[in-house]
């Protein structure tokens, strides 16, 4: 026990620097604000905590009905918290405690406030373990917990920990790496290096492609820049990190090979733009949202008899070559996937900062006067080139002159003072200096009270004041020898207050997570206790079990899992692409917003509610676009209810079989009645005959405020477009599909398009959102004439088309006798009974395909087909077909084999190491 006491108190040391670091935080919470992004913080991580929270502990770890029309959240969210080990650890944690009775059962709101406690802890483990990697690394005590500090308090990980807060957990995982590649540096041994590579891709698949990126160019550094005269040769190096490392990778299979087939069967578009070499992103050294350099870094490493020292010279270098990469967008791209630039990695560059700032804290004895005051020099004068080619901070030159002026004349003052050893001099200056670090602070917290108030220029003062307070400690340091106490105040005085203050300015104003209190999570724009009525009503009339609801709380697409009701709506990173490209392309159905990494609604096609067990539609009451065929059932102050008069059963018997390619150049129109009256199949050797082709209307075409010429329509009014004449009335039962292509030829502008009553947005063709997906399809009731509208400016407008859809089809699908079907589907688990008395072939669900389903008929297992675009269909029996499917994750049982049999490798690699 004696021998753990030491390393215990330690951890109280981490946990209380850690809630010091986020103090900010900590006040919000007492004001019921939380520690979570206003947007993907409410709209993926607490719903996708809460989705996981009640799945696993109700035995549950494969699949959701909750999540889209259905989904494999093992593998599809393995991006974000279903593999992460310390969610699990959370959920194991938060478990007990409901057990026990300590708490309630966990909801949206709880893990709102659970987010700052987890992120303290989390911290609080990053130094702990930072601290150890850099006592390995034969730093001492202080030294090395300095450099902990410096990788565990940078900007980057409170912006991850309070926007995705998944992704914090690599500030763990890469210490693992790091110390399992010195272990094999130093000592030959691969075995942490192998459990770190494991680890880091059972986590998340995502950022150990990053760390591994990361922990090569280490590697790499660690080649050609050792770090201590006796090494491993680097051939046996490099041997022995890939044998560990690909056994490490083969432990992972079981988590990492189904969340790579859930990443490559997503689709999102590729991203067309131009991507740069080198660009200025950001100012590291001032209001970077990425990392700020501390400044005793920035003194250190103009400090050159330090670079004498292999440590300080590996990590100093190692932090230029990071520098030289951040302000490059193509290894932005890189980091990310050769896809958008993303600058997620830079928490490398705050590790490499610490090294530097431990080795040159170990050895500031070699530091004379003049290296200080050359150094110091060499400093502000970097903190003035930032300030003056940084566009951003809008600082006039002639005060920057005179801020530069007067900071060199204290600068040099107390190097006077110094040399002088005039106590007197020394204290003035001091004086002098303390005076305007309050000054510039108080200016500082000024400018972020008062909303209208810039906050460069003060930010400016004080980002100056603190590099010479750096230099003064330091001075004081090299002298003194007072490390302990420099050290101390260093990371009181200027690492909490500089953390605390550029996690107000960035996170809690500017990245507005002061939005995100309990009034806004239990209130009408989250959770509305209104819809919940209206929730609990529809519950009470309904007695299938397999129905769903449209209805989604602005453009938070995972409204259903927030809510618990079965919906149409699913936002994630990853998604799976059957789904996708049923909504993009194969059917055009518009989501009322463009945006990659969603679907959502039905477009308000009531062809396709009936199929997909749409049975119900909570809309505004103002709202007048309601699908066809729904009637008001419930009401509210502000809501109705609608319900489908003509739903279909959830397992469709289909003897009409229709091929995708044959039906690919066919109208939108004609592809849904094929869903309606038989099966598409992607791959298929039967052909009935295609569906009649719908009516397609003719029309004349009238100029709005717009002209419309060639396919280019210039819109000159403030709004306007075209109108489309029909020259044949139609009836008030039936709707119109408008079909036409649509670009904006605004390089960046973001756009409102109405059809009639309807409306939807498209993104900026330079937005990473965006879909390029141009050709729209768009339900209006029928109506004399179709009025497209958008804004000023000049669009493509080609391929206009105009269908009359009566929905014979649909009723006469809806009166067919449908046989009593007994439907129970819960997660991966889906049991179901039909009765084929008319022969069908094939038997259709509206149960998203993925190859983890396996299916059997009467105890006979038979295949699972992709069928109707995204979903799936089996061979039917003639007569009563009992029917169960069952899902796992893609590839699960091999990739467990897999997983097994490398663990056993593992184990004696890791046996026979410890022989040798």
């Amino acid at each position: 026990m004696r021998r753990l006491l030491p390393y215990m108190l330690f951890g109280i040391c981490c946990l209380l620097l850690s809630a010091a670091a986020h103090g900010i935080f900590l006040r919000e919470l007492a004001a019921n604000r939380f520690m979570a992004g206003p947007n993907d913080g409410l709209s993926q991580m607490l719903p996708f905590k809460h989705l996981l929270y009640h799945q696993y502990t109700a035995g549950e770890f494969f699949y959701s009905t909750l999540f889209g029309f259905g989904t494999g959240t093992y593998s599809e969210l393995a991006y974000y918290f279903s593999t992460s080990i310390i969610f699990i650890i959370t959920v194991a944690a938060v478990f007990l405690l409901e057990s026990a009775g300590i708490i309630g059962s966990p909801d949206i709101l709880f893990w709102a406030h659970a987010a700052v406690i987890i992120n303290i802890i989390r911290l609080a483990a990053v130094l702990f373990i930072a601290t150890f990697v850099f006592r390995y690394m034969k730093f001492r005590p202080v030294p090395a917990f300095l450099g902990a500090c410096v990788y565990a308090f940078s900007n980057i990980y409170f912006r991850h920990a309070t926007y995705w807060e998944f992704f914090a957990d690599a500030y763990l995982w890469l210490l693992l790496l790091i110390f399992g590649a010195e272990k094999v540096f130093r000592e030959k041994k691969g075995g942490w290096f192998m459990a770190a590579v494991a680890i880091s891709m059972i986590d998340n698949f995502y950022f150990a492609y990053v760390n591994f990126l990361l922990i090569g160019i280490y590697i790499l550094f660690r080649l050609f820049l050792p770090l201590e005269k006796s090494e491993s040769p680097k051939k046996t190096a490099i041997t022995k990190l890939l044998i560990s490392g690909l056994i490490g990778a083969g432990i992972s299979a079981v988590s990492f090979i189904p969340a790579v087939y859930a990443y490559l069967n997503n689709h999102r578009p590729p991203f067309s733009q131009d991507v740069n070499w080198l660009g200025f992103i950001d100012n590291i050294l001032f209001t970077s949202a990425f990392i700020v350099l501390p400044a005793v870094f920035v003194l250190l490493v103009f400090a050159l008899p330090l670079y004498r020292e292999q440590k300080f010279r590996f990590f100093a270098f190692l932090v230029l070559f990071c520098i030289l990469l951040h302000y490059s967008p193509k290894a932005a791209s890189m980091f990310n996937g050769f896809s958008a630039p993303q600058y997620r990695w830079e928490y490398f560059m705050a590790f490499a900062a610490g090294g530097a700032v431990a080795a040159g804290f170990s050895n500031l004895s070699w530091l004379k006067l003049k290296h200080i005051a050359i150094a110091g020099g060499l400093a502000l004068l970097s903190y003035a080139l930032f300030a003056l080619i940084d566009p951003n901070l809008g600082i006039e030159r002639s005060i920057l002159a005179v801020v530069i002026a007067v900071t060199l004349l204290l600068f040099f003052s107390y190097v006077w003072a110094l040399h002088k050893k005039s106590r007197i001099g020394q204290s003035v200056v001091l004086l002098l200096l303390g005076t305007g670090i309050v000054a510039s602070g108080y200016q500082f917290l000024l400018a972020l009270m008062e909303q209208g108030r810039t906050v460069q220029f003060p930010l400016f003062l004080g980002v100056m004041g603190i590099a010479l307070f750096t230099f003064v400690l330091f001075a004081q340091a090299s002298r003194d020898a007072v490390y302990g106490k420099v050290a101390a105040v260093f990371i009181v005085l200027t690492l909490l207050f500089s953390v605390n203050g550029s996690e107000y300015v960035l996170l809690v104003i500017r990245g507005e997570t002061q939005l995100v209190t309990k009034e806004l999570i239990t209130g009408p724009d989250y959770n509305d206790p209104e819809i919940f009525g209206l929730l609990d009503e529809i519950r009470k009339r309904e007695t299938d079990p397999v129905y769903r609801i449209e209805w989604m709380e602005g453009i938070r697409n995972n409204t259903p899992i927030a809510m618990n009701y079965r919906g149409l709506s699913a936002y994630s990173s990853i998604l799976n692409e059957q789904l996708l490209r049923f909504y993009l392309y194969d059917l055009e159905i518009d989501m009322a917003r463009e945006s990659v990494s969603r679907y959502a609604t039905l477009g308000k096609r009531a062809n396709l509610h009936s199929l997909l067990q749409g049975k119900y539609s909570i809309l505004p009451l103002e709202d007048v676009n309601v699908p066809a065929g729904f009637e008001q059932v419930l009401a509210s102050d502000n809501y109705a209810v609608y319900e489908n008069r003509y739903p279909l059963p959830f397992v469709h018997g289909a003897s009409a079989v229709y091929s995708e390619e044959r039906l690919e150049r066919m109208p939108i129109l004609m592809r849904e009645h094929a869903l309606l009256t038989g099966v598409i199949l992607k791959e298929t050797e039967i052909s009935s005959p295609l569906p009649p082709a719908p009516k397609k209307l003719s029309y004349a075409i009238e100029n709005k405020n717009a002209l419309l010429e060639d396919g280019i329509l210039n819109v000159t009014g403030e709004t306007g477009g075209v109108n489309l004449l029909l020259t044949e009335p139609v009836p008030s039962g039936s709707d119109l599909y408008v079909s036409f292509h649509l670009e904006n030829q605004a390089l960046d502008a973001r756009f409102p398009l109405t059809v009639n009553s309807y409306r939807t947005s498209r993104k900026s063709n330079i937005s990473v959102y965006k879909t390029f997906v141009d050709d729209l399809t768009i339900r209006v009731p029928a109506d004399e004439s179709i009025r497209i509208r958008m804004p000023k400016g000049t669009y493509n407008l080609t391929e206009l088309e105009v269908f009359e859809e009566p929905y014979d089809v649909l009723r006469a699908a809806a009166m067919e006798k449908h046989p009593n079907q007994q439907v129970k589907w819960n997660g991966s688990r889906l049991e179901a009974q039909y009765l084929n008395e008319t022969e069908a072939k094939y038997l259709a669900m509206p149960v998203p395909y993925e190859i983890g389903w396996t299916a059997e008929v009467n105890d006979k297992k038979v295949n699972v087909l992709e069928a109707n675009y995204a979903f799936i269909a089996i061979p039917a029996d003639i007569g009563l077909n009992k029917i169960s499917l069952t899902y796992r994750p893609p590839h699960f049982y091999k990739s467990l084999l897999i997983s097994l049999l490398f663990l056993i490798a593992g184990t004696l690699y890791t046996l026979k190491q410890k022989r040798l």
